[in-house]
């Protein structure tokens, strides 16, 4: 059925491409099956920011095994169509199994995996790649975790903690953070339903499943965990805990009518959604049967747990004046995300169950079982739980033509005309963001998505390899988001020089702006400008100049921009003991970049002098002078650069943050002892 639905995606004969696939996703897996096919992980994008940590922020999947194969098969956005198609299987199969094991039958089996992997939530979420990637592998982990509470416990947590790690691989940590309370959840549910007498020994063994779940899931997806953990650790962190911010993007009692309705608020699909923002945030459809029948499967002794579930996740998305919230904003993992609307992900995970429970409820009713009414009645549920999820989810799973993707773009084209190093500020000369859509709709007019890809917005540029200064990405600098603001204010008024700092020799702007003393042609709906004063990928400064903090490392940066020495002088943050020379007209600077995280500089120089490499600082950066550790700076607020004295060097700038190389140790040991583990009982069977 998931491949009779996208037989075209699968076949590569139309794209998903809509909202943050357009803008996000599909730049970043395109980044990402350019650097696999190059023999290389993406760990910093040249292309956004003025260089960005790409895979410490996660969503790019640079260490999920599935997303490496997927990726390195196929270039996006044939990427992405396969990694939902497989996800979407990997979540059916997951709760068929779990729900077979839960005593169900086949076909209230396979009644709760067709609702789950075709539920609302999920497809509502495929413009989400990491977050569905994420949440599908939940019911393979209860099934992991169920089969350990009644059998063998040791090799049954290490695949549950096998499936926990490919969730936290897939870089949404708000849907891990679901999943965990769901296996936690679901442990004290096995405890507590423990006969008395088997309650100390089910403590024992709660405990040992939960610990090998927690510890081998992280030690496996240390990789990521540590990485993104660091760059996080960099992000501004002033709303968490806030009680507006935990409960902003909440489920309201209005919403509850999407149970039955789910578009009676209209919907992007057509372009006439009139409800809150987001709307993919509020849809909790399971379909008409599918809903009840789980809310006569409650009726079953066996099922309460599941109904507790489904009131919980209900309860703790429907946050917005929820009293819970006044402690739970205090709560690790509940203070540090927004949009409690999904929890609807726990609630359909129960649901979807409780779906399957409601069936075998209906199937013991003695009445049905007499003259084939059981197989009546089955057919009839089939079918219309199928063409009333299908009719809906057939709207939030809209094909772009592959010939859109490939449109001629006269602003990229150029771009490109110009083969040496520069950046770009590109502006829509619309608004285009999360929120847009179509006219007509993203189902009625998938094709005009083209727009969005014509005007650039947000990393779009990135899949066309154009290093600019803007773009999207979850975790921002602080000190250097001031930079960038201090540089697009002064552009307005039409002083180009921080921009020009940091390389921009053209602006892709809109019509109504205005920049008269710079050459400016017409291309597309932008006006492109040239400037001719951005500085070069690196260059050599006479003095420097040391700020005590970060605010005062800006103003001091603002201020040689504006008496026009930043070419002569630099803002020094770090150990470099504060110099002035004369400036070397003779100097002589030479780039090698054989990738983006290895940038070789050669330089010449008869006086003692500060190189700056044009490209964003960041705490994994390093850097080696003539093969020897020197240290590293930040420079005007946002560059980096290291002290040199005169005479020739040979520079070696190197992306490799220790969070990085300390959780690829802790993963690969683990791995090596999680396989260990578990092939050792076959090994011990074959030798005895």
């Amino acid at each position: 059925m998931h491949l009779a639905f996208f037989w075209r995606a699968a076949l590569l004969r139309g794209f998903l491409i809509h909202s943050d696939i357009c803008y996000f996703f599909e730049p970043a897996k395109s980044l990402l099956h350019d650097s696999l096919r190059a023999g290389r992980l993406p760990l910093w994008s040249p292309y956004i920011f003025c260089g960005y940590p790409a895979a410490a922020e996660g969503q790019i999947a640079a260490f999920y095994p599935l997303s490496l194969l997927i990726s390195w098969l196929l270039p996006s956005p044939g990427a992405i169509n396969w990694l939902v198609i497989s996800h979407l299987l990997i979540a059916a199969v997951g709760m068929y199994l779990l729900a077979r094991l839960l005593g169900l039958s086949p076909f209230s089996a396979w009644l709760s995996a067709f609702t789950f992997s075709f539920s609302g939530y999920l497809f509502a979420h495929i413009h989400h790649i990491s977050l569905l990637c994420s949440a599908c592998w939940l019911p393979l982990i209860i099934y992991f975790v169920e089969r350990a509470w009644r059998g063998a416990l040791l090799p049954n947590a290490l695949l549950a903690a096998g499936a926990w790690a490919a969730s936290a691989l897939s870089g949404h940590p708000q849907t891990l953070f679901h999943i965990g309370l769901v296996t936690l959840f679901w442990v004290l549910w096995r405890w507590l339903g423990a006969g008395r007498t088997d309650r100390r020994s089910g403590l024992r063994r709660a405990g040992l499943l939960l610990g090998a779940i927690f510890a081998f899931g992280f030690g496996l997806s240390a990789v990521q965990l540590l990485l993104t953990s660091g760059l996080a650790a960099a992000a501004p962190h002033g709303e968490r805990g806030s009680l507006a911010y935990v409960t902003s993007f909440s489920l309201l009692p209005r919403h509850l009518f999407g149970l039955v309705a789910p578009n009676w608020q209209g919907t992007p699909a057509y372009n006439s959604y009139h409800g809150e923002n987001y709307y993919w945030e509020y849809v909790l459809y399971l379909g008409l049967v599918p809903l009840a029948l789980a809310l006569v499967g409650v009726t079953r002794r066996r099922a309460w747990a599941l109904a507790g579930l489904c009131a919980a996740a209900l309860i703790l998305a429907l946050a917005e004046g929820n009293p819970v919230y006044q402690v739970l904003r205090f709560v690790p993992g509940f203070a540090d995300f927004r949009v409690p609307a999904r929890f609807i992900f726990l609630y359909t995970f129960g649901a979807s169950l409780l779906a399957g429970f409601g069936w075998e409820a209906l199937a013991a009713w003695r009445p049905l079982a007499a003259g084939g009414r059981l197989l009546a009645l089955g057919s009839l549920v089939c079918v219309l739980s199928v063409c009333d999820l299908v009719w809906f989810d057939r709207t939030l799973a809209p094909l772009t033509d592959p010939q859109i993707l490939g449109a001629p773009n006269p602003v990229v084209e150029a771009l490109r005309a110009d083969h040496g190093w520069w950046r770009a500020l590109i502006v829509p000369p619309s608004t285009i963001d999360a929120k847009w859509v179509p006219p007509g709709g993203w189902a009625a007019n998938p094709d005009g998505w083209i727009e969005a890809r014509l005007l650039l917005p947000a990393d779009v540029p990135q899949s066309y390899r154009l290093r600019t200064i803007g773009g999207y990405a979850g975790f921002t600098d602080p000190q250097q988001a001031l930079f960038f603001g201090s540089a697009y204010t002064a552009a307005q008024s039409g002083d180009l020089r921080l921009l020009s700092l940091v390389g921009t020799r053209y602006l892709a702007l809109p019509p109504q702006a205005s920049l008269p003393s710079v050459p400016a042609t017409q291309v597309g709906p932008f006006v492109l400008y040239r400037n001719a004063d951005a500085f070069p990928r690196a260059f050599l400064v006479s003095q420097t100049v040391s700020s005590r903090d970060a605010a005062d490392a800006h103003r001091r940066t603002v201020e040689l921009g504006r008496a026009g020495r930043l070419s002569r002088a630099a803002v020094v943050q770090g150990r470099i003991t504060p110099f002035t020379s004369q400036p070397d007209l003779a100097a002589k600077i030479t780039v090698e970049e054989p990738r983006p995280e290895r940038i070789v500089v050669h330089t010449r120089s008869a006086r003692d002098s500060l190189l700056v490499l044009n490209e964003r600082y960041d705490r994994g950066w390093r850097v080696r002078a003539d093969g020897r550790p020197a240290e590293l700076a930040t420079v005007d607020t946002v560059l980096m650069g290291t002290a040199l004295p005169r005479g020739e060097h040979s520079v070696e700038f190197l992306y490799r943050p220790r969070t990085f190389i300390i959780g690829r140790t802790i993963s690969l040991a683990f791995l090596v002892l999680w396989v260990g583990l578990l092939a050792a009982p076959r090994v011990r069977r074959r030798s005895g």
